[in-house]
């Protein structure tokens, strides 16, 4: 169920199951967004903080682990790494 509140009333809305499902995945999505986001600029800034050399660069990968995807059913895990790989692209 979802709660809407608005000019002072409050009611509560249903969802369907599939429609909770959706509202779960999109949650999970901007949470690890959000997440993997605040990782990437913790892992720069550390690594700005330990190389002052002018002209050197340091870099962070990320593998992406073959096998997941042969899963009759891919987990969170897929999903972490799959998200990962298309923020890398961008």
């Amino acid at each position: 169920a979802r709660g809407i509140t608005a000019g002072g009333e409050s009611m509560v809305k249903p969802e369907d199951p599939a429609q909770a499902n959706r509202c779960r995945d999109g949650l999970a999505k901007a949470l690890y967004s959000r997440l993997f986001d605040s990782v990437v600029k913790c892992v720069n800034s550390a690594l700005r903080l330990r190389n002052p050399a002018a002209g050197t660069t340091l870099q962070a990968s990320v593998l992406d682990i073959f096998g997941f995807e042969v899963f009759r059913v891919n987990r969170f895990e897929q999903f972490c790494i799959n998200y990962a790989n298309e923020k890398l692209q961008l």
